[in-house]
């Protein structure tokens, strides 16, 4: 593992993966999946920061009280550290964008990045700008979408939204909610993005399928790694 490298050379590098959970469209669970994603990669042994950029959705869900947020931070009222809150585990860390958007707080994702082995970043469901900006700085996304009626048809525009400012946006596509239309919704996606983009992105499967966070992690691990000798 790359921090246990670092630690036998004396050295630590983070491998710094900025990896946003983004969720097509509004989503219950988006923050408790991105806290299981968390806990698996610090579980490594590697560092791990947490973004909430949903209102405090994931900070509430984990059940941390925080006073200071990245807002204060732009604001000229806390320094950075100050809106880190570190766990019960020493590896994994989270903090909240507060009233700063989306948009505003990308500076500060880009920065913090370099300083962990993961960045996970928790934005608000849908599809912006920013969203589309962040999707093109990271290093791997995580798309999760629901199967009701025709939830699916949400995560397709995203794909269509990003794949315009970058062509090569292929994000590990999961399906929540109701699990028994997760196959037909998954296909239903994958055809019309190969209709109409090209090659469909991965589908890592179902929220309820198995241990979702290790699957995840390890799909995302070697994707990064994949697109580093590309």
């Amino acid at each position: 593992m790359a921090s246990q490298a670092a630690y036998k050379s004396g050295e630590y590098h983070p491998a710094g993966r900025l990896v946003p959970i983004f969720a097509a469209s509004d989503i219950k669970g988006q923050s408790n999946l991105a806290l299981k994603l968390g806990r698996r990669a610090a579980s490594f042994g590697e560092t791990v920061l947490m973004l909430d950029c949903n209102a405090g959705a994931m900070m509430n869900t984990a059940g941390i009280i925080y006073n200071k947020t990245i807002a204060d931070v732009l604001d000229g009222q806390a320094d950075l550290d100050d809106v880190k809150y570190v766990t019960s585990n020493e590896h994994f860390t989270a903090a909240a964008a507060g009233d700063a958007d989306l948009d505003t707080a990308l500076g500060s994702l880009a920065a913090l990045s370099l300083s962990y082995d993961w960045v996970f970043v928790v934005p608000p469901a849908g599809c912006t700008p920013a969203h589309v900006r962040l999707a093109s700085a990271a290093d791997v996304s995580l798309l999760a979408y629901d199967t009701a009626s025709d939830n699916f048809m949400r995560a397709y525009w995203m794909i269509e939204a990003v794949r315009r400012r970058d062509p090569k946006f292929d994000p590990l596509l999961l399906s929540m909610g109701g699990r028994m239309d997760a196959v037909e919704t998954a296909l239903m996606l994958t055809d019309t993005v190969r209709e109409h983009l090209g090659a469909p992105p991965p589908y890592a499967g179902h929220a309820e399928d198995g241990p979702i966070a290790e699957r995840l992690v390890d799909h995302m691990r070697e994707a990064v790694e994949r697109a580093k000798v590309a």
